[in-house]
């Protein structure tokens, strides 16, 4: 019994501290319709990121789509909700894009509801791991899918894994793959797994 209500105040202490620190995700589960396969062709640059930028960088590919000059190491030097060592939780990126006179939204969600944001038309900023094999957490915006993959604008060099498409991506990766790094979730974050920032 002990245990058990140990467990429980732990996991509302550490929801608490999340929603302050990161926000909380809203479910988004509900079937939507939407294309077999789409990608953004916006004209866009990807530029690549030296430590612990991917938040800005996201935030920064995500502005210039639309159409604000914006670069990734100059955005982070005041990002907001930036830790100690140079990290940025979720929260920093919905509050700057809020600066700049945009609506987010942040969802937990599925491989379809994903692909449906996508499908919208504008990048969709996704909370991943570098990789399956690492719990690095990583920043990225999702420019496309088909029916086998996820593309998406990489600002780490050592995942760039094809040639820029007409600069909207220079990284694709695998629906199957995509699941396994979607899953961030761990004994600090139990509830931020699949979730996803949706600029307006």
């Amino acid at each position: 019994m002990f245990i058990i209500r140990g467990i429980i105040i732990w996991f509302i202490l550490s929801t608490v501290i999340n929603a302050y620190l990161m926000t909380l995700p809203k479910p988004f589960y509900k079937k939507r319709e939407y294309p077999v396969s789409y990608q953004i062709k916006r004209k866009n640059k990807i530029d690549i990121q030296n430590k612990y930028e991917c938040a800005a960088f996201s935030t920064a590919y995500v502005l210039r789509h639309f159409g604000i000059d914006a670069d990734g190491f100059g955005i982070y030097k005041n990002f907001p909700s930036k830790t100690e060592l140079g990290l940025v939780y979720p929260k920093g990126i919905r509050t700057y894009l809020k600066q700049c006179g945009f609506k987010t939204s942040y969802y937990k969600g599925n491989v379809d509801s994903l692909k449906y944001h996508v499908s919208k038309g504008n990048p969709v900023i996704v909370f991943i791991k570098t990789s399956k094999n690492e719990n690095t957490l990583h920043f990225v915006p999702i420019t496309g899918y088909d029916k086998n993959y996820f593309y998406i604008a990489e600002s780490l060099r050592e995942l760039i894994n094809c040639s820029a498409g007409k600069n909207s991506y220079n990284r694709k990766v695998s629906i199957d793959e995509f699941k396994k790094i979607w899953d961030i979730k761990s004994l600090h974050i139990p509830l931020y797994s699949n979730t996803y920032i949706v600029v307006e």
